[in-house]
């Protein structure tokens, strides 16, 4: 192979009469990005346990390197139970304006194999592969070539999963770290997923395991044979037959990735509670700039805003409202998660610890006034997306809010 990373086939993609009979979709995920990233800054890293991520009395993991995890570290995880655990590790802060760069390039070269990729992170991303096959050969072709390029024009590593779906594809990436290469057929979907813990399942977080648990379903496999009552009356009819499917392998494998998010949303955890008014509008306005471009870079427009508080007691409280026609420029965004805001505080002012902003209602992105002849959604989408074009090619600290800029340009 030469590659030095390893491959795994789970099946093999079937065809007739020289058509794919199912979506072929990968997820493209940067292993240890920030470590990764901090490694090309300072060679000097490279090989030693690493720890990146906030560095306040509530900072959390972003990133974790392999040599680290061997102790229990992982991303999202709080630093001070990280530092705990390895003490000797490097701990150091996220750069800023470094990671950003070398996303776009990453997602650069992941757009010269299909028109649909679909960004779910800085550091990950689906493609929706099917019908590429003619140009680019088979999976296994195409992902070992998208693997090389970012090895060679980023110095980083990806991890690559390919699957019917998005839930394997996403699968299937974190069962190949790190630098891995996984290919999972639809017929074998399940069967692939049966012995994995209901964790490693998208959407199935640590409260959703435990009550997982208490019912006595460990592994994908269970979930997926688990009676739908039984988890009807842990999770509601809706939820319940969703995570059964998932479980079972089915995924949205009929529709572009582009359209598999149903909300968008950026979250700051403060490193001491919050009461300055201000100060929250201010985080709120620059939560609402990254949800806007995220919503923008996916093309979509949202309906709904929601705003989230949790308090010092944590005590977390949220509120919604719903925008005609959708939006999609940082004002128009900020402007409901303010008027949230208000409602919230004079509801209960006290310290905030966490403050959220988010998108639903997600609908394709179009250009047209409203019935009223309103074009001021439409300024504010294109003073945003102007925005957007200024930060990709200067770094996001290119350009400034001027109610952002009176803390400085930060919050």
């Amino acid at each position: 192979m030469g590659e030095g990373w390893g491959v795994f086939c789970v099946g093999l993609y079937a065809f007739r009469g020289g058509s794919a009979v199912e979506r072929t979709i990968f997820h493209v995920d940067l292993d240890a990005f920030f470590v990764a990233v901090e490694r090309l800054l300072d060679p000097s890293l490279v090989g030693k346990p690493v720890v990146v991520g906030g560095m306040g009395p509530r900072g959390v993991v972003s990133a974790a390197s392999y040599e680290v995890r061997k102790f229990g570290v992982h991303s999202a995880l709080p630093m001070s139970t990280a530092r705990r655990l390895a003490p000797r590790a490097i701990f150091m802060s996220p750069t800023h304006g470094v990671y950003g760069k070398v996303s776009r390039r990453f997602k650069s070269i992941l757009e010269d194999f299909s028109p649909d990729v679909h960004s779910a992170s800085i550091d990950e991303a689906y493609l929706d592969m099917t019908g590429c096959e003619r140009l680019l050969g088979p999976p296994f072709e195409s992902a070992s070539a998208i693997k090389r390029r970012v090895r060679d024009e980023l110095s980083v590593v990806a991890s690559v999963g390919v699957g019917p779906n998005d839930v394997v594809a996403k699968v299937a990436s974190e069962e190949s770290k790190p630098d891995g290469l996984l290919i999972v057929r639809g017929s074998d979907a399940a069967e692939f997923l049966a012995p994995l813990a209901v964790r490693k399942l998208p959407g199935i977080g640590p409260k959703a395991t435990e009550r997982l648990q208490a019912l006595g379903i460990g592994t994908l496999g269970e979930l997926a044979r688990a009676p739908l009552g039984v988890l009807v009356r842990s999770f509601g009819q809706r939820h319940a037959e969703y995570l059964r499917r998932r479980a079972a392998g089915e995924g949205s494998s009929t529709r572009s990735v582009r359209e598999a998010a149903k909300s968008i949303s950026s979250e700051r955890t403060f490193d001491y509670d919050v009461l300055d008014r201000d100060r929250l509008d201010a985080v709120a306005l620059s939560l609402s700039e990254k949800v806007g471009r995220r919503l923008r870079r996916a093309e979509r427009k949202a309906r709904v805003v929601v705003l989230k508080l949790r308090y010092g007691d944590f005590t977390t409280v949220s509120r919604r409202c719903t925008l005609s026609p959708a939006v999609d420029g940082d004002l128009a965004i900020h402007g409901a998660a303010s008027g949230l805001l208000w409602e919230v505080l004079r509801e209960r002012l006290d310290p905030v610890r966490l403050i959220g902003v988010a998108v639903s209602g997600l609908v394709e992105r179009e250009t047209q006034l409203s019935m009223l002849g309103d074009s001021s959604g439409l300024e504010d989408s294109a003073v945003s997306v102007a925005i957007d074009a200024i930060r990709e090619r200067y770094g996001d600290g290119a350009i400034v809010r001027g109610r952002l800029a009176s803390f400085g340009g930060g919050v």
